[in-house]
């Protein structure tokens, strides 16, 4: 079936869905959240290309009418993981340029500790359900985060789930794994710190922007960590106006680091992140270690396409600023090389390839995705040839 039907059809999802008895989720998206227990062995199942997991959400009627007059609260609900069922949980909708309400494909989180703190699967607080309503391969985010952990910079797991709500087929979903501890650990080796969420945090319930400047500073959202009045954003946003700019700026953001994620923002064409736009990012403050501040990408749905062309010069703060200093910008050139070798070492294009392999049948049954078979061979191909030709490009920008 190719098309969006915006209503579905009540069924298992696509032939070969194959239920598993395991799903570690993800993390708390707002303030400090509570540790819950360690995840059994083996949890990293959950993301990776092995199979699809089916997700059966399940809603009131006054749930859904709470969804509609606030789409980014949590509202009771129930879950099903791969055929183990939780009772009550919270979901609640979510997304920025790729939101939609339950009409159409929604994006969701789900909350397995909302109101019991104890409960938890396997470990795990919460799932995060992207719809992937803006890549017509479907396989974007898989690509895009696998680049920057390619350049070893912290990135987030990717895999895929078919979900219905209340028995009706909403499709495939990315289930992307949101930044927690447990990823703070496994991308910096250790559990602590601050990590915040900048761009656009709220939307679409507010405009609000986050960002080092002093009207935006303290509208980044504290995922987790010890809030600090906002004392270590305020610190990048002094240093970047310091007469004295890279010795400066280097005593609170890991320059090296920084560059590496421009140049990786750039390669992917992520035009709707922060170098180019200033959304889509988040940022972590290694309290107790370097104390500096690094940069990790998020939203990385919109790659790989024509608006991401030529990426250069960066528009956001930190970046324009940086690019404009000569002893800032040498980062820069004393990382390019090296980012862009490892890129081209880390098999993108056969990792595009499998996870075409396993959702081209899922894709084919959404009904409420957005392509037709003819925009997908012709999408995956334009990135198959941005994959072999982007580094040449790139290497000739910086």
């Amino acid at each position: 079936m190719w098309g969006c039907d915006a209503g579905g059809a009540p069924g298992p999802g696509p032939t070969g869905t194959d239920p598993i008895d395991e799903l570690p989720g993800d993390t708390a998206d707002t303030g400090e959240p509570e540790d819950t227990a360690d995840p059994p062995d083996g949890y990293d199942f959950l993301f990776g290309l092995d199979r699809v997991h089916t997700i059966d959400i399940t809603l009131s009627d006054g749930s859904k009418r709470a969804l509609a007059r606030a789409p980014k609260e949590y509202v009771e609900g129930g879950a099903t993981i791969d055929g183990e069922a939780f009772d009550l949980v919270g979901i609640r909708l979510k997304g920025s340029g790729s939101f939609y309400d339950l009409s159409g494909k929604a994006a969701f989180k789900i909350d397995f500790n909302r109101y019991d703190p104890d409960q938890s699967f396997h470990g795990k607080g919460k799932l995060t359900l992207n719809n992937m309503t803006h890549d017509e391969t479907q396989v974007h985010e898989v690509v895009a985060y696998a680049a920057f952990g390619a350049a070893g910079l912290p990135t987030s797991r990717v895999g895929y789930a078919w979900v219905t709500v209340n028995g009706v087929d909403y499709g495939l979903y990315a289930n992307v794994e949101s930044p927690d501890r447990d990823y703070l650990e496994r991308n910096f080796g250790v559990r602590e710190g601050n990590l915040y969420e900048g761009g656009y945090p709220e939307y679409p319930d507010s405009w609000e922007h986050a960002d080092f400047t002093a009207g935006e500073a303290h509208n980044f959202q504290l995922e987790t960590g010890v809030d600090l009045g906002w004392s270590d954003i305020d610190a990048v946003v002094t240093a970047l106006s310091a007469e004295e700019l890279e010795p400066t700026l280097a005593g609170v953001v890991d320059l090296n680091a920084y560059a590496k994620f421009q140049i990786v923002e750039s390669w992917s064409g992520q035009w709707d992140g922060y170098a180019f736009a200033s959304n889509n990012f988040r940022v972590y403050v290694d309290h107790g270690g370097t104390g500096l501040l690094y940069m990790a990408p998020t939203g990385l749905d919109y790659c790989f396409t024509s608006y991401g062309g030529r990426m250069s010069r960066a528009s956001s703060p930190l970046g324009a600023i940086c690019q404009r200093d000569e002893a800032c910008r040498a980062h820069f050139a004393a990382v390019t090389d090296q980012v862009l070798a490892d890129i081209d070492a880390a098999g993108l294009e056969a990792l595009m390839d499998e996870a075409v392999a396993l959702t081209r049948p899922y894709v084919e049954e959404d009904p409420r995705n957005f392509i037709d078979e003819r925009n997908l061979d012709a999408s995956i191909e334009s990135m198959r040839t941005w994959i072999q030709e982007r580094s040449a490009a790139v290497g000739n920008w910086y």
